[in-house]
């Protein structure tokens, strides 16, 4: 096993024992701080010390999710014409 269950897990979900759930979007080690996003798509910092003491168990992803990760939803600012694609 890679990881023991206390640690968090980047794109992993978790639920904490309050029933929220949430996501691990980055951990910095360098700054010991998890960005974690939750199913409402809003934003938290959670010091890395804490991770324990939150008591959050690994669950499966949502089936409905409001959020998205941020810039990575951006196809929609993508510059590409199709008809350049099919240039030989």
């Amino acid at each position: 096993m890679s990881s023991s269950p206390d640690e968090p897990i980047e794109g992993n979900w978790y639920e904490l024992p309050s029933g929220e759930i949430f996501t691990v979007v980055t951990i910095d080690e360098d700054e010991g701080i998890v960005e974690i996003q939750y199913d409402d798509a809003s934003l938290d910092e959670i010091e890395l010390e804490s991770w324990e003491d939150l008591g959050a168990d690994p669950i499966d992803p949502p089936d409905e999710w409001a959020g998205g990760y941020g810039d990575f939803d951006d196809d929609e600012d993508l510059d590409v014409d199709p008809d350049e694609i099919e240039e030989e």
